[in-house]
Formats: structure tokens, sequence, C-alpha cells
């Protein structure tokens, strides 16, 4: 049981000097395409805020509380000055877009993961033309930025999703370990159980480090993992819902549609009929060099023939 039920405890990074998701003061808010590789970063917090759009592979994000599994067509909201760590799969692109503190409205304690909407997707997309090096002075780009910051608190506002908390007591977080890997059978006298302690004080525990109660614990819980089932996995509806502890598919549907907005299947075909990379348009700034591709990790707009 000890391997299975490891803990997660949260370190603070050091800062990395080639963090390739970080844009410094000294460059005007843009959006880049980032392929990292395989790989950890840590910041001690940058100085703008962050949406982390996942086209490919598989992100790992955490912060001082928890952390977010983020798979492809969902992005991650990092406000400024806040720690961070990234883990990053081989094949993993990253669309950032960088927006200045100032005019982003975010209103979220923390990071915050949600689907790309179509609207999202096709501005933050846009964007790609206005990359570390536009002129700080251009009108239509801050325009556009500035759109981008207020728009931030109608693109995230669901449900808290994809996100798992570290806990601060031992009990918790072994409550927490416990859970994650037996979804299936899981039970808050199971969860009590491997943590060494009562139904009533894990109860407790939940709430006064959380702030949710067990059961709203264990339903973003299982929603994370179904998601990634439905989309990465490519399992049926019926599969993912035994696979997350549900008896029953139309508990399951319910349960996801209220988490999500939408059903198992609308979810999932939504996933794979809409490709999670952003377009780029077909306007090239006139100074444009063909594709730059910096240590392997940023690309921008391709004029090769």
């Amino acid at each position: 049981m000890a391997a299975d039920c490891a803990r997660i405890d949260w370190v603070m990074p050091e800062d990395d000097p080639g963090n390739p998701f970080k844009c410094t003061d000294e460059f005007a808010e843009c959006v880049e395409k980032v392929k990292p590789g395989k790989t950890t970063i840590g910041s001690l917090g940058d100085p703008k805020n962050k949406i982390l759009c996942i086209e490919q592979g598989r992100v790992k994000l955490e912060g001082p509380h928890g952390q977010w599994v983020l798979l492809p067509a969902h992005m991650v909201f990092i406000p400024h000055s806040r720690p961070y760590r990234l883990y990053t799969s081989a094949d993993a692109v990253v669309a950032v877009a960088h927006l200045g503190a100032q005019h982003t409205v975010w209103e979220h304690e923390g990071c915050w993961a949600a689907p790309i909407n179509g609207l999202a997707k096709e501005m933050l997309g846009y964007a790609l033309r206005w990359g570390r090096d536009r002129a700080a002075d251009d009108p239509v780009a801050n325009a556009y930025f500035n759109a981008l910051g207020l728009l931030c608190k109608e693109w995230f506002q669901c449900s808290r999703m994809m996100w798992i908390p570290f806990g601060e007591s031992a009990e918790l977080k072994r409550a927490i370990a416990y859970s994650r890997t037996r979804l299936e059978s899981v039970t808050i006298e199971l969860a009590a159980e491997a943590a060494g302690t009562s139904v009533r004080t894990l109860r407790r525990y939940f709430q006064d480090e959380l702030g949710m109660s067990w059961r709203r614990f264990l339903q973003e819980l299982r929603m994370t993992r179904a998601i990634e089932l439905l989309t990465l996995k490519r399992l049926s509806v019926t599969q993912t819902a035994l696979e997350v502890g549900f008896n029953s598919v139309a508990a399951f549907t319910l349960a996801f549609t209220s988490f999500t907005g939408k059903t198992p299947s609308t979810y999932s075909r939504d996933f794979f009929n809409n490709s999670p990379a952003l377009g780029v348009s077909e306007h090239v700034p006139d100074d444009a060099e063909g594709e730059m591709v910096l240590s392997g990790q940023l690309m921008s707009h391709s004029t090769a023939v």
C-alpha cells in the first residue's frame, strides 16, 4: 500500500533561468508556441499572467496547494507572481499567452483550468502573429491583448477541474493519495483507515484544509479522471463510469454533465472532432524570416516555400 499511496508534497521550486514559459517586463504582451520537450521547469513567479493552452502531449502543473493534469484542448491560467512547477511530456506543444497584470480580470484564488472554447481558440490563434519581438507601441496589438485580459473571467467561469489538492496534514495527504489510486472502490471509511484517523476527523480535515467536503473532493477527483479516460485513453462511457466508481451509466452521465456542462459522449466527440491546435492566420509580418525554433522550444510563423 505504501507504494500506491505515495504522498505528494509541495516543495518551493528554484527559478529556472532557461524557463521558456516566462516572459519578463522588457517584452510586451504576446502569444507564442513552446515545444519544451520532456522536462521539469520551476518558477518563483512570473511578472505576467499567462494562459497555457495544451495543443499536444501532456502537462502537469504544480502550485503551492495542488496539481493539475492538463490534456490537449484544455487551458490553464497562472496568475503573475505565483510560484509553479511544470512537467511536460516529450511531445508537448503549448501555446502561451503572456498578459499584463494591470488589466486582466481574474476572480479565482490561484490557477484555474478550463476547456478551450471556440472564441478562446480563435482569438489566441490570431494573436500568434504578435510574438515577444512585436512593437510595444502597436495600438492594434495592445487593444487586442487588453480584450484578451478582460475575457479571462468569462473563459474560466467553470467548475474547478483537473485539480488534485495536496493537503497540509499528514493524515489528509495519506487520504488523498489513497483515494487517487482506488476511485472504483474508495469510500470515506476506507480513506480514513488509510489515513490513520476517524471518519469524523477526516471530514473536518477536508473542510478545514481544503474548504470542501469529502463528497465534493471525490466528485472532482472522479471527474478529472473521467475526462482523461474519455479523451487520452479513448474509453467508452460505460468503461469510464466503472473505472471512476459509478455503478450506473445514468448516474455518471448526470454527474459529468453537471460538472462540465456536456454529456460524456458530447465531451468526447468535441475533443476528437475539434483540433486542439490554435490556428495561425495567413497574415505574416513583412519582416518575418521564416520559421524560428529557439533551442527547440519556441515556434512562430513559417514563410518557407
